[in-house]
């Protein structure tokens, strides 16, 4: 139906033109809890690493970790060389090993976002 579509895209350019990275949930017995681990996880960073520290992270999360953390990232949303993006995405993702053997030449610190209800 148009009319449920239509409603489905307005909600959806009005949720993905509004990011955030603070939300609300629910826990299971019903309470809601604000959700604050992205800026508590990007203030750590800044609080706790050299200011030279190079971060790697998926390139999602690269601008907030510059401006929110105050420190380099891998790669961010203007990353353009698909080598690069690669190589990282083959860092996050092989068995610890070898992920650490290639990490371990491009980053200081790894940011990973695990087990949560996001898309990553």
């Amino acid at each position: 139906d148009i009319t449920e579509f239509q409603a489905n895209c307005d909600q959806m350019a009005k949720a993905m033109s509004h990011p955030t990275i603070l939300f609300q949930a629910k826990t299971q017995d019903g309470r809601e809890v604000l959700v604050d681990d992205y800026r508590e996880a990007y203030w750590w960073l800044r609080d706790n690493t050299p200011e030279d520290a190079r971060i790697m992270a998926w390139w999602d999360y690269g601008y907030q970790i510059t401006a929110i953390a105050n420190r380099t990232t891998i790669a961010d949303g203007n990353t353009w060389n698909h080598e690069h993006i690669a190589l990282l995405g083959r860092a996050l993702t092989s068995p610890l090993k070898e992920g650490h053997r290639i990490a371990r030449h491009m980053a200081d610190y790894v940011l990973l976002w695990t087990g949560g209800g996001g898309d990553d």
